[in-house]
């Protein structure tokens, strides 16, 4: 009998023991079936289908990454949802099922996850027993590679898999790079994203099995990346501590980083990227921008890159910093496509995302690595201010000195304690206090001077003034003072 709807997959005798835990059981017809190796891969699952979560992510998921899987199924118009060891849903995520008519079930958590696959796909499809006599044979062999030890060569052993497959299949199995279109076959996915596909000819037996193959060659691939990243990964921790700790402690980062390979005595060329809007503490939001990050080191990974130049990544709270390295000085033009690559990944995987982006001037040497981040960092926070994608650092003069200020700790703190008074005040009345003193500071002391640039009568410029000395016990006509306060005001409303 074809099974047309969730209801006849829980009927009593059925082979799999599944749950219904949330969502209609006869609203939504079942024409095929696919699987997805984790909560968070659910964002490529076909329309109409169900979705058979592989991993057994589910019984430890936390409550608002199951209304995230959730929310993202019903987006995508998946029919039903499978989940391996899930028990009773949060009742937020009950209640956006039954809104979205989406029905949520649960498999044991100790059964047979390629068995549960393959089970869903024969009811569903009806398929004859020849055909289910090769699928099973087939996903045999699929669970004997996820038993094996991991690979050392996933390409050889994608290959194996291909061959071995479909000597059982009586068919030819092949991977493919189209992305979309009609020979894209079973999607897979590494790293959250679509890496082609596995295809096959027409065959009950193929259809049933694709998505088992296309799951374990993204298992396998999947370790292959992690590999490869490891170590970029852990020089993007050192890189972190780097750009933030104090100097006495960078000698022995710096060691560090020299045995995982970074260059650190080379040329640092640093790229800081600001989201457009602070995040927020929606979970949701949160696992975005650790999802952002990790689409942008598979990028710097998988980029072409002249010999001799490097990038490589690493993240300060909301904000991420890449760092090109090499011996020679990276252009400008260079760092500008590097950009372009990046905004058109964003665009494409992440298009809720802006980022803003700041340039430092190349710099040698962990300090220089340290100098160009905090120039970076300046440019990224004008750019933020005046609403342009790109801003590079202006390496002339002043704003070398107020960048360097800005970006060390001990001068921060002089600064603080300079202005103290004023932040006593509130946000409000602090920065209005400061862009006054600031300007009337720039202005050498000229009220006149100071209230054209303010846009406020001489008088009212005069009365401010008056209060703000008042506040902090300041003679502004002594020059040692006017500098010092002219400095923390200009460092502060770089911020």
């Amino acid at each position: 009998m074809r099974v047309s709807h969730v209801v006849d997959l829980l009927r009593s005798g059925s082979r799999i023991p599944l749950t219904l835990l949330a969502g209609p059981a006869e609203a939504v017809p079942l024409t095929s079936v696919t699987a997805v190796e984790g909560l968070d891969r659910l964002h490529g699952a076909p329309p109409d289908s169900l979705v058979v979560v592989t991993g057994r992510s589910a019984s430890q998921a936390a409550g608002y990454e199951l209304d995230i899987a959730v929310r993202t199924a019903s987006e995508r118009g998946v029919a039903a949802l499978v989940l391996i060891g899930g028990g009773p849903l949060p009742i937020t995520a009950a209640r956006l099922a039954e809104r979205a008519g989406l029905a949520v079930l649960a498999a044991e958590e100790d059964c047979d996850v390629a068995e549960v696959v393959l089970y869903l796909g024969q009811v569903i499809r009806g398929d004859a027993a020849d055909s289910l006599a090769r699928a099973q044979a087939a996903i045999q062999i699929v669970r004997e590679f996820g038993d094996a030890p991991d690979p050392d060569d996933a390409d050889d052993r994608v290959a194996e898999l291909l061959a071995r497959v479909g000597a059982v299949l009586g068919r030819t199995l092949s991977t493919s790079e189209d992305a979309a279109g009609p020979h894209a076959g079973e999607p897979i996915r590494v790293a959250g994203r679509r890496h082609g596909g596995v295809t096959g000819p027409p065959d009950d037996a193929v259809r049933l099995v694709l998505p088992a193959v296309a799951a374990e060659i993204g298992r396998l691939r999947q370790l292959a990346l992690e590999r490869a990243t490891a170590p970029g990964q852990t020089r993007s921790d050192i890189l972190t501590e780097l750009i933030v700790t104090e100097h006495p402690h960078a000698g022995a980062l710096a060691d560090r980083a020299r045995g995982l390979g970074l260059a650190v005595d080379d040329l640092h060329t640093v790229v800081w990227m600001t989201p457009d809007r602070p995040p927020g503490s929606d979970p949701a939001e949160l696992a975005e921008r650790r999802r952002l990050f990790d689409t942008l080191t598979l990028r710097a990974h998988q980029a072409p890159r002249p010999p001799g130049e490097a990038w490589n990544l690493a993240r300060l709270a909301a904000d991420i910093v890449l760092v090109g390295t090499a011996r020679a000085e990276i252009r400008p033009p260079r760092v500008l496509q590097i950009i372009h690559g990046i905004r058109a990944s964003v665009a494409e995987e992440h298009p809720g995302t802006m980022l803003r982006f700041g340039i430092g001037t190349p710099q040698r040497g962990i300090d220089g690595l340290r100098q160009s981040a905090t120039e970076a960092r300046a440019a990224a926070a004008i750019a933020t201010r005046s609403r342009e994608l790109v801003h590079a650092f202006d390496a002339a003069g002043i704003n070398r000195v107020l960048a360097q200020v800005a970006g060390s700790p001990l001068s921060r703190r002089v600064v603080d304690d300079l202005l103290a008074p004023l932040d006593a005040l509130g946000a409000q009345r602090s920065g209005e206090a400061i862009a006054t003193l600031c300007a009337y500071l720039d202005a050498r002391n000229s009220l006149k001077a100071a209230a054209a640039r303010l846009r406020l009568h001489p008088n009212a410029v005069n009365y401010r003034i008056r209060k703000i000395t008042e506040r902090l016990d300041a003679d502004l006509t002594d020059p040692d003072t006017a500098f010092a306060l002219h400095l923390a005001c200009r460092v502060r409303l770089r911020d």
